[in-house]
């Protein structure tokens, strides 16, 4: 899943069930895969919209104008997986190929690898980070957001209050203004958050991020994204084979740094 879809969803999900964006954003959706050949007329017809209310729409949700949206829907219709991380395999479709038993023994055998490579000296210093910094932030795009959401919520069980935000251009807009004082926690397994990783066109790099005065951990499995200058504390976990289990290794590592913060308390 990428920018467009991903935009889309996020909109209709936040807007009255019988408004005029839900009802654009659901028919655009439910013709994602042939946008690329209409023009703008054709698809302002399907959504019985005027062609300027669809370029207002398109707008909205962060694109340039029509074209743009457009050439994003078309670009994304022929990727899979994560751009240039496209050898790694997520747990559900090798469930769906192999099965739950031999899945289940390569999830013991990732389990191993965690608690053998995980480095718990960063864990304890993103920690007492996360305890010194009164401005935290949590991201992360579709799967790894609903981390950054639990993450924000286990926080407040805790009595610290972070921030968090689904739409991808709400989250770019806190970190180009963020300060010194603010600590950004981003869940990304591919490490592609900091660069593009479908968010984005190909090639587009989050230059932004170069220039930011805040602080930025990163929990991945990307040792390249990990040891990048612009990551002050990277949480690096690994696997035992191509099959990416992230889903579960993101609330293990989540799990570590809220009992190392309750030490702190």
């Amino acid at each position: 899943m990428f920018i467009v879809a991903y935009r889309l969803i996020n909109l209709r999900n936040n807007s009255r069930r019988d408004s005029t964006d839900s009802y654009i954003a659901e028919t655009l959706l439910a013709n994602i895969n042939e946008i690329d050949k209409l023009p703008i007329d054709s698809v302002a017809e399907l959504c019985n919209i005027s062609k300027s209310k669809l370029s207002k729409f398109v707008k909205k949700i962060g694109f340039n104008d029509y074209k743009e949206f457009r050439d994003l829907v078309k670009n994304e219709k022929y990727r899979s997986g994560y751009y240039g991380y496209e050898d790694k395999l997520p747990m559900g479709r090798y469930i769906a190929k192999e099965g739950w038993e031999p899945y289940l023994k390569i999830l013991h055998q990732d389990l191993d690898c965690f608690t053998e490579k995980t480095d718990q000296n960063m864990i304890r210093r993103l920690a007492k980070a996360l305890y010194e910094h009164e401005e935290v932030a949590t991201f992360g795009s579709v799967y790894s957001q609903t981390a950054a959401v639990d993450f924000m919520y286990r926080m407040a069980e805790e009595g610290k209050y972070i921030r968090t935000y689904t739409y991808d251009l709400e989250q770019e807009e806190y970190m180009r203004n963020m300060d010194e004082d603010t600590l950004v926690i981003i869940f990304s397994n591919s490490g592609q958050y900091l660069y593009g990783d479908g968010m984005r066109k190909i090639g587009y790099f989050k230059s932004y991020l170069k220039r930011t005065k805040g602080e930025i951990a990163l929990i991945t499995s990307n040792e390249d994204a990990a040891m990048d200058p612009i990551v002050k504390y990277p949480i690096l976990y690994s696997f035992s084979t191509n099959v990416h289990s992230q889903m579960l290794m993101e609330r293990l590592v989540m799990e570590m740094i809220i009992s190392e913060y309750k030490k702190l308390l």
